[in-house]
């Protein structure tokens, strides 16, 4: 625009305007001048007045961060703090013995060695919380493992199948699915400690399942995937108030061992 006036008084003066016109000419452009100036300085003071404000935001947000980042390190601390305690004080209430069983034919096997959730064929659950985990392995293995006897899958009166000879034939008996499960959970994330193969009694004769130490609430839940799979559905039954579930003769998890394991129902 004032590169247009000072044309306009160029060609002013080439055509021989009188001076007061031109005169008022050149104060118009100054006053437009003047005005540009005073638009653009309000402008920049704006601009400065803003930059201001959000330095002090951004500053207020870096305390603020400060502050919730020391408190997320205290919270962490607590957190680890109480889970320790949970996965020292479940590993330590029925005091760990060394069990070995005659799993496979009669050859006695430490019941530990069947934690082998390592293999690459044991299915996993990325998604959603370790609870919600947990049912998703015992829907998978109730919905896709086939109940079969011993005596039908190996001519044998007692054969216990590693998690991933389960995952190739899809077939088993209770402590097959039950391993295979307990493996799953452990595989997709679950804390080792929360995650145990239960043998005992139960209505019925002798039976093999998982116990499950739900987070919501810390208590053990049964995941039974064969005889009585619908009462586990969404947690439905504690380990304290299943009446089928008669004793434990002994139960592991991926660390330890625990002979007549009376768990919460003590």
């Amino acid at each position: 625009m004032v590169i247009g006036f000072i044309k306009s008084i160029v060609l002013t003066c080439k055509k021989g305007m009188a001076y007061d016109t031109l005169f008022k000419e050149f104060n118009n452009l100054l006053k437009i001048i003047s005005t540009e100036r005073e638009r653009f300085t309000k402008t920049i003071n704006d601009l400065e007045k803003e930059n201001l404000l959000l330095n002090n935001d951004l500053l207020t947000c870096s305390e603020e961060n400060k502050k919730l980042t020391e408190k997320l390190k205290v919270l962490n601390k607590q957190l680890s703090k109480s889970t320790n305690s949970l996965e020292k004080y479940w590993n330590s209430k029925i005091k760990p013995m060394f069990i070995t069983y005659p799993a496979r034919n009669g050859k006695r096997i430490d019941v530990r060695k069947f934690f082998t959730e390592h293999n690459s064929s044991v299915k996993t659950f990325t998604s959603g919380s370790n609870d919600q985990k947990a049912l998703y392995c015992h829907k998978w293995v109730t919905s896709n493992v086939h109940y079969k006897t011993d005596k039908q899958t190996h001519n044998a009166n007692e054969f216990w199948q590693f998690a991933d000879e389960t995952m190739d034939s899809l077939s088993g008996d209770c402590e097959d699915g039950a391993i295979l499960m307990a493996n799953m959970m452990v595989k997709s994330g679950i804390p080792y400690w929360r995650v145990r193969v239960n043998a005992g009694d139960v209505k019925g004769g002798g039976h093999a399942y998982v116990t499950y130490l739900r987070e919501k609430d810390n208590k053990w839940y049964i995941l039974d995937w064969c005889y009585w799979a619908n009462e586990s559905i969404g947690f439905k039954k504690t380990w304290s108030s299943a009446k089928k579930y008669w004793g434990i003769w002994f139960s592991f998890n991926k660390k330890y061992s625990f002979a007549k394991d009376k768990l919460d129902r003590k």
